[in-house]
């Protein structure tokens, strides 16, 4: 099964809008992250020329939402002035990944590190993504010096030991940092793959059945690899998909494995794929790569399917094309009578 380690370098600490849960008996429409309709707008706008701060953050995500950046930033811009945390996290990941307006990766951080520092409890709630974002700026080196231990530092304080509350991508991102080789220890990959997916993250979910099923950081255990990989799969997780066919080539049900390689053989556009489902690029990558050479095998030896040469050669080729590093993987398994 293909390792669970992924080079975790991403080109943005990714711009979000981080709010509150909705309650109960909160409407739609009073949410910050929803667009306003007329009616709405000019209520909204009326409070926000008064000085209403949740009302110029409310006002400013409204412009952003309908791309009038220059308005959007300017009404965050004047409800940071006043307080608003969410208002100046905002415009920390904005100016960051340049949306709206130059990147200013100094900036960003800079605003970021002022979401951290704020004592206001009614904003304790966005310090853990501001850390997380921290922690993406310094593993990358971008707005701040590159330093692996001061990113391992955010995203600890982020990801809060594991807690619900905590930032969930940053507890995925410590499962990948510690399977990554110059700070390898999957004992603590494991504790953090098993957090986040508990916590929602498919990614995690993903890696956590490829844990249970080779003994990564913990004890084997096919029949939770075997769980973990099927809600992942469910979920979409097409990392999860390829290391299901895995699973099912192994356990020699080759049927089932041709039939799930050929199904994550389809895929084309990766990029859509991460786009829909939040995961990484390079997770997408693997599984897809996973689905095309297995079937590419199952083709080429008649396992679960019709013997076509021809067909397994293209599938070959496309899990070369797809992940090179994947296909070579399992070529070298393939010449070792491995596969």
């Amino acid at each position: 099964m293909a390792e669970v380690e992924v080079p975790l370098a991403l080109s943005s600490i990714k711009t979000q809008v981080v709010t509150k849960p909705v309650h109960e008996n909160e409407e739609p429409s009073q949410q910050a992250d929803s667009k306003l309709d007329k009616e709405m707008f000019e209520k909204i706008k009326t409070l926000a020329l008064q000085g209403h701060t949740k009302s110029q953050f409310r006002l400013g995500m409204h412009y952003i939402q309908i791309q009038e950046f220059g308005q959007g930033i300017r009404w965050l811009e004047r409800a940071s002035s006043m307080g608003d945390m969410q208002a100046l996290f905002q415009l920390a990941n904005m100016y960051y990944d340049g949306v709206g307006t130059l990147p200013n990766l100094t900036k960003g951080v800079e605003l970021l590190k002022e979401v951290v520092n704020n004592t206001d409890p009614h904003f304790s709630y966005l310090i853990p993504h501001a850390q997380y974002n921290l922690g993406m700026a310094a593993f990358m080196g971008y707005g701040m010096k590159q330093s692996d231990e001061i990113a391992e530092h955010y995203w600890l304080l982020a990801g809060k030991e594991g807690d619900p509350d905590g930032s969930v991508a940053a507890q995925s991102q410590l499962g990948m940092f510690y399977t990554r080789r110059d700070t390898k220890d999957t004992k603590k990959a494991f504790y953090w793959h098993y957090f986040a997916a508990e916590n929602g993250s498919l990614e995690s979910k993903g890696a956590l059945g490829v844990m249970y099923y080779r003994g990564v950081g913990t004890s084997p255990d096919k029949e939770l690899a075997f769980k973990n990989l099927c809600e992942a799969s469910e979920r979409g997780s097409l990392f999860a998909q390829g290391n299901l066919v895995v699973y099912y080539y192994e356990s020699r049900l080759f049927t089932r494995a041709a039939h799930c390689a050929w199904s994550v053989a389809q895929t084309e556009s990766l990029e859509e794929a991460a786009e829909k489902t939040g995961c990484l690029l390079e997770f997408i990558r693997r599984g897809v790569a996973l689905g095309c050479f297995y079937y590419a095998r199952c083709l080429h030896t008649g396992k679960g399917v019709q013997k076509n040469d021809s067909e397994a050669q293209k599938f070959f080729s496309k899990a070369v094309s797809v992940c090179p590093e994947t296909a070579s993987e399992l070529n070298q398994k393939l010449k070792n009578d491995e596969l």
